[in-house]
């Protein structure tokens, strides 16, 4: 084996091709202008004033900069929370916590926003030790900011969760040490945010009747 780098920084055997082929393999062309110098490799759009490639080492290429896929913007398109907009954070609401089932003594944590429940750990409820959940969107559970109140809804879910037995196929309203089941797990709902204690007034002191 004969290794050869052409002008763009690739590694290739020579014994086995006359030319770069991952140069060929990119439409690279031989330009043979004045500005670029006889017998000099310039990619098409490579030239002068263009940016150039940039190689992280040896026989690995990286694509210029202006050509690569801009990463995302973190808080672009990002859905967020009334409580994370007001409070510049995301506070706990309430938990859910296993009493029989696969992750038995588990708690999941509850949020002042729509919390899905599924088996994948995209999921803000991640049941995983049950396959007859799904794994995205199987119900959802959501705090009301508004009246203070949580509220239970049907997902995409083949099998149906229960709230004290009965089956969720509308919204339906949790209240404090409700079960909800879902496929194997047994989930004891206790509330955080209650008539005792809101985000958004803090701890609600009892008034003293004269």
């Amino acid at each position: 084996m004969n290794v050869q780098e052409c002008g763009f920084g690739h590694l290739y055997d020579t014994d086995q091709y006359a030319s770069c082929p991952y140069c060929q393999q990119n439409n690279v062309r031989i330009d043979f202008g004045a500005d670029s110098g006889i017998g000099k490799t310039v990619g098409i759009g490579v030239g002068v004033g263009a940016p150039q490639p940039q190689y992280s080492e040896v026989g690995s290429t990286v694509a210029p900069a202006a050509m690569q896929k801009p990463k995302e913007d973190a808080g672009i398109g990002k859905t967020v929370g009334a409580f994370q907009r007001t409070l510049s954070f995301e506070p706990v609401v309430g938990w859910l916590v296993c009493i029989d089932g696969p992750e038995k003594g588990k708690d999941f944590r509850i949020y002042g926003r729509n919390n899905t429940i599924g088996r994948s750990e995209k999921s803000d409820i991640c049941l995983k030790a049950d396959a007859s959940i799904s794994r995205e969107n199987h119900a959802r559970i959501a705090y009301d900011v508004k009246h203070n109140s949580f509220v239970m809804l049907p997902g995409d879910g083949a099998n149906t969760v229960y709230v004290n037995d009965d089956p969720v196929f509308t919204p339906t309203a949790v209240k404090s040490f409700d079960v909800i089941e879902c496929g194997e797990y047994k989930l004891l709902f206790v509330p955080f945010c209650s008539e005792k204690f809101t985000w958004q007034d803090g701890i609600k002191q009892e008034q003293e009747q004269v």
